[in-house]
């Protein structure tokens, strides 16, 4: 593992942050790969500049997020990251960026789009069956996490059958944010009786195969906030959720179990 060197006269001010968000980078480009033995605790110490307990420190974050495992008496190794954990560590890098839904909305539009279209050509029989299914749960859907649960698995259930595990990979990356995009769409009457119908057109048209077809009624549902939110298009992503989790459940609500429970067991790539 390398570092870069500070400027000339300039002083690097250690800092736990940088150091651990320099490691995610290092893992999740391939930098450091999975399997390889991260340096002990006192190299790390040494390089960084930090003392050791906070070196232990990013390890066990490390290790949460599933990056990392730590072996009795062999030391800490790279993991290889599911969509889970890249799921989290996006989320944290999109928050720490202030991602808006117009910023969300335009990534989703290429993602996305091109999932359906692909879905459309390589889905199967049953694929289709389980769409539909999804579908169906979701407009008889009672309460509306029960509705976000259906609607992120209908998006993941396309991304998936697209058969580019790219594309599957980079939705499950971006599936917290979506969820909460939703949250704001399925407490707003007006977005949920104009987008829901969109689902059907979607699924219809990856079903009689007609790629240009999937991917035009994907990429309308998608954007259709754009033309509903109002100022609510530059608001943070995770600022818009909270307030609509608490306009609906309550103030006591949290955001984070909302959406860990909604996620939980969702198949993502």
């Amino acid at each position: 593992m390398t570092e870069a060197e500070p400027s000339p006269g300039r002083r690097r001010i250690p800092s736990r942050s940088n150091f651990e968000a320099d490691l995610i980078r290092q893992i999740l480009t391939g930098k450091l790969p999975p399997g390889e033995k991260l340096p002990g605790e006192r190299s790390l110490a040494v390089s960084s500049g930090l003392s050791r307990p906070v070196i232990r420190e990013v390890l066990r974050s490390l290790v949460e997020r599933g990056l990392v495992e730590v072996l009795p008496a062999r030391g800490a190794f790279v993991k290889a990251p599911d969509s889970m954990q890249l799921a989290g560590t996006f989320g944290s890098a999109a928050r720490h960026q202030r991602a808006t839904p117009r910023d969300l909305i335009e990534a989703r539009e290429m993602i996305e789009g091109r999932a359906a279209r692909n879905a459309a050509l390589r889905a199967s029989t049953q694929d289709v069956a389980t769409l539909r299914d999804l579908v169906r749960a979701f407009d008889e859907a009672e309460t509306m996490i029960e509705r976000a649960r259906c609607d992120l698995a209908l998006h993941a259930s396309i991304a998936r059958m697209s058969g580019n595990p790219v594309l599957g990979i980079l939705f499950g990356a971006i599936a917290p944010m979506v969820m909460e995009l939703q949250l704001r769409s399925l407490a707003d009457p007006v977005v949920l009786q104009l987008g829901a119908p969109l689902h059907h057109d979607v699924v219809e048209a990856i079903a009689a195969g007609d790629a240009e077809t999937a991917s035009r009624a994907m990429t309308r549902h998608v954007v259709l906030a754009r033309d509903l939110y109002g100022e609510d298009m530059d608001v943070p992503l995770d600022e818009l959720a909270v307030q609509r989790v608490a306009s609906v459940l309550g103030e006591n609500a949290r955001l984070s179990d909302l959406i860990d429970d909604v996620l939980e067991g969702l198949k993502l790539s």
